[in-house]
């Protein structure tokens, strides 16, 4: 599959200055996505990143349910001078509530484990993920803290009780996924960077779930990462699903 880095030129309105948007997808370089479980479903062992057409983020605090998102960005063409705010943006193919869900953000600080495989990636296996003490295969998860970094959180859209028509694009904020994210990225010296999204609002009760598109699906976007100087990254914000980016070729 080609690989594409995006290049974005947005007129802004209220006499903001245009100025280019540089987009970063998993499609681009060295960049990957996979989703990895442990529960009965998505075991432990299981791999699904090389043919998945889905990301999938879902948890339910019972401890039956556990999967979450790797995603790897190639920042090869990323320069302090063409970066000053992020923003994270992904194609949402199913959203289980209708009022929208929280994604946690985690950020892999040891960058020596930036090249995992998406064909082999699993649980047992995942940078930043521990052995839970209930075991393999039981819904629950560990996080090693020495690895991975809480950055901040974006909210799923919500389907609000209809029948949605997918892709729902959507992206982070400033304020819920700001600074420490854009340091992060900053801060990255191998120029590949890894993220993992984490579906917290799960309760014994709620069994959430969301899916997006990774770079392997025919016709949505691939997770993307939009780098921006100021003063455009909070319009950007408020502009919103005017960044739609598509697949071409």
């Amino acid at each position: 599959m080609e690989r594409k880095i995006f290049y974005l030129l947005v007129m802004l309105l209220f006499f903001v200055p245009s100025s280019w948007a540089l987009v970063i997808t998993t499609e681009y370089g060295n960049g990957a996505d996979a989703y990895i479980g442990n529960d009965t479903q998505v075991r432990s062992t299981s791999t699904a990143g090389a043919a998945a057409t889905e990301l999938r983020s879902r948890y339910n605090g019972g401890g039956s349910r556990f999967q979450c998102t790797y995603l790897r960005f190639d920042l090869s063409e990323m320069t302090t001078e063409t970066f000053e705010g992020a923003i994270l943006q992904l194609d949402a193919t199913y959203i289980k509530s209708s009022t929208g869900r929280r994604l946690d953000v985690y950020g892999l600080t040891d960058e020596t484990l930036d090249n995992w495989t998406e064909s082999t990636l699993c649980y047992q296996n995942a940078p930043g993920m521990l052995q839970p003490s209930q075991g393999w295969d039981t819904g629950y998860y560990l996080i090693d803290e020495t690895k991975l970094v809480w950055l901040g959180f974006l909210n799923t859209p919500g389907t609000g009780g209809g029948t949605p028509t997918y892709p729902i694009t959507f992206s982070s904020n400033t304020t819920d996924l700001g600074t420490a994210f854009s340091n992060f990225l900053a801060s990255d010296t191998n120029k590949l960077v890894t993220l993992v999204i984490i579906n917290s609002s799960g309760t014994s009760s709620i069994n959430c779930e969301d899916r997006f598109a990774s770079k392997e699906h025919a016709t949505f976007t691939a997770p993307a990462l939009v780098l921006v100087p100021e003063p455009m990254t909070l319009a950007l914000v408020g502009l919103g699903g005017l960044i739609s980016l598509r697949r071409r070729g």
